[in-house]
């Protein structure tokens, strides 16, 4: 089953979210993940939270995959940095 993780984020340190997109997207691609959607939030239908400015959606074989993305080492140390670069809420789903 694959597996989806949301991402949505301000940038807080543009420079430094420059810098990471490059590294980001190739440990993405060499976990198997891929981008399916990142750029600006087009309307907030429901809830009362507002979301933050941008949203991401990734895509992975299987939850399994995704997580060991996320808590890989190679993502490891990008995370660190992103966290400088940017405010975020992620989480992760599992599609049938």
């Amino acid at each position: 089953m694959a597996a989806y993780v949301h991402v949505n984020l301000r940038v807080i340190d543009p420079a430094k979210q420059a810098a990471l997109a490059p590294r980001f997207l190739a440990a993405l691609q060499n976990a198997g993940g891929r981008i399916l959607h990142f750029g600006p939030v087009a309307q907030v239908l429901e809830g009362d939270v507002e979301p933050l400015p941008l949203a991401g959606i990734f895509e992975f074989p299987t939850l399994a995959d995704a997580l060991a993305f996320y808590h890989s080492d190679v993502y490891g140390p990008i995370k660190l940095e992103r966290e400088e670069a940017q405010q975020a809420r992620m989480f992760v789903v599992e599609a049938d």
